[in-house]
């Protein structure tokens, strides 16, 4: 499965955006299916990412029409109808970041124009994520994906320029402390 939390849509009759608190699940085995509503996250928001393991998927920050927050929320897959308990959080509050991980470890990277990547332990996923990376350029709306071994974090953009980066970043997750290559 898939699953995607948060989000907006558009106000009846007008461009007000209503906040949403709503986990969508995709089952890849029928995958032109609509999805389907399970859970929810703790709190109304859009612009989080999400990233997870076998066991669980992670929703972080996102902005609240007002302000980015650090928020963190815990999917547990085996209970999915459940609602997501609250963990983490982020060291602060960012939207439109780049999330990937492996079995052990979330990484939440950029948003906000900013160069900083967070690192989830999954096995401790009350404490605060800790400080990782950088990113070799900050960046904001990137996209993330990985494996085992590695995440990487792509594309973007540095507001307030509309100048959209064509750079990709990748974090070896056996050596995550210095700049990202």
């Amino acid at each position: 499965f898939g699953y995607f939390a948060g989000g907006w849509s558009p106000g009846p009759g007008g461009p007000y955006h209503y906040k949403l608190t709503i986990i969508d699940r995709i089952d890849y085995s029928n995958d032109t299916a609509t999805a389907v509503a399970k859970s929810t996250i703790t709190s109304s928001r859009y612009y989080g990412s999400g990233a997870g393991n076998a066991s669980y998927g992670y929703f972080a920050g996102g902005w609240t029409g007002s302000a980015n927050v650090s928020t963190m929320d815990r999917l547990d897959y085996s209970s999915d109808t459940t609602a997501a308990a609250s963990k983490g959080p982020l060291r602060e509050g960012r939207s439109s970041m780049g999330a990937a991980g492996n079995g052990s470890f979330g990484y939440w990277c950029g948003g906000n124009a900013k160069t900083i990547v967070d690192r989830l332990d999954y096995s401790s996923d009350t404490s605060t994520a800790a400080a990782k990376g950088p990113l070799s350029q900050p960046r904001s709306n990137i996209g993330g994906t990985g494996n085992a071994s590695y995440g990487y974090y792509a594309g973007g953009e540095n507001p307030p320029s509309p100048t959209s980066r064509s750079t990709i970043d990748r974090i070896d997750y056996s050596n995550d402390t210095p700049t990202s290559s």
